[in-house]
């Protein structure tokens, strides 16, 4: 594996996009609109069709996913006690702060990072990670940013209202619908299979140009060190933890383990700062941290990927 070979097409790609945001080629709106196109429709698109033709084993690796989502658990309070000890956040702040010490982007970076670096069969557990990243986090952002007013009803209701946004969301619908097909050996209808295979070749870089554009409007000014605080926390902070679970305590396929590593190693990802917006508690921070976590990315990545070179 070439880490350069794996790594510069992505950041390639985005770095075209951050260029053109920045040169004023595409205004904010039509930025908007492609992404909204991106996400609704291609995204979408890669994701029923790799999971519907995805070979699943008869033996899952459910270990994996206990240890990455322990890890991020762990990150995330440890980020929303060290927003609270050192910043003096309140409940909003220390949850938005925990989510972005410990929300990765898997989707965006993760896909075509995981696909070019361990294959196409890393490709099952990443959408296992990914078709319960936002169920799992928002739903501890949740309870940690409302654990003051939140009761057993309240409670009840907003875990009722996520799970309907996330079975309607395109990409977890997307993930659901592949899963049914693949599980039911359903076959796709040949020429909607090709179609759908046509838009899902546009997602990736689609997706990585969007991540590029969207990375101009995230400036990193203000709360400089609560920004490195969070990167920190995600970058280095998560890997350590799930390389510790994964490598160093459970035995488990070594190609499972090196995915959830890969995933705990991208940069912060760009729900967390919807995220901050829905409670308009440390958006500059988070903001700030996209940014900076996507450019040291390149260095946890480029580190990561060596070391799971070697044991796949």
């Amino acid at each position: 594996m070439d880490v350069i070979e794996t790594i510069f097409p992505i950041l390639a790609i985005a770095l075209v996009g951050y260029g053109v945001a920045n040169r004023g080629y595409l205004k904010q709106q039509e930025c908007d609109a492609i992404s909204k196109f991106v996400f609704s429709y291609l995204i979408p698109s890669l994701l029923f069709i790799a999971t519907a033709k995805v070979k699943i084993p008869d033996n899952m690796e459910w270990t994996f996913l206990f240890s990455y989502y322990f890890s991020v658990l762990v990150v995330y309070l440890i980020g929303a006690c060290l927003g609270r000890a050192i910043f003096k956040y309140n409940p909003s702040e220390q949850s938005v702060f925990g989510m972005g010490s410990a929300y990765s982007n898997a989707t965006i970076i993760g896909i075509p990072v995981c696909s070019l670096a361990l294959g196409e069969e890393s490709l099952l557990p990443l959408f296992i990670i990914i078709s319960v990243h936002n169920l799992a986090l928002f739903t501890i952002g949740t309870i940690i940013a409302e654990r003051g007013s939140l009761t057993l009803s309240n409670g009840l209701n907003d875990l009722v209202l996520l799970l309907k946004q996330l079975v309607t969301n395109p990409i977890t619908g997307s993930l659901i619908a592949g899963g049914i097909i693949n599980y039911s050996n359903i076959p796709i209808y040949a020429p909607l299979e090709e179609s759908l295979s046509l838009i899902a070749d546009a997602a990736i870089p689609s997706a990585l140009f969007v991540l590029g554009a969207s990375l101009y409007r995230y400036q990193i000014k203000g709360h400089v060190g609560s920004a490195f605080l969070m990167v920190t926390l995600k970058i280095l902070f998560l890997p350590l933890l799930v390389w510790l679970l994964l490598f160093q305590v459970f035995t488990i396929d070594p190609l499972w383990a090196s995915t959830a590593l890969v995933v705990s190693a991208m940069p912060v990802g760009i729900s967390a700062y919807i995220f901050s917006k829905k409670y308009q508690a440390c958006e500059a921070p988070v903001a700030a941290a996209i940014v900076i976590s996507t450019l040291g990315s390149a260095l946890s990545l480029s580190i990561v990927l060596s070391y799971v070179s070697k044991v796949i």
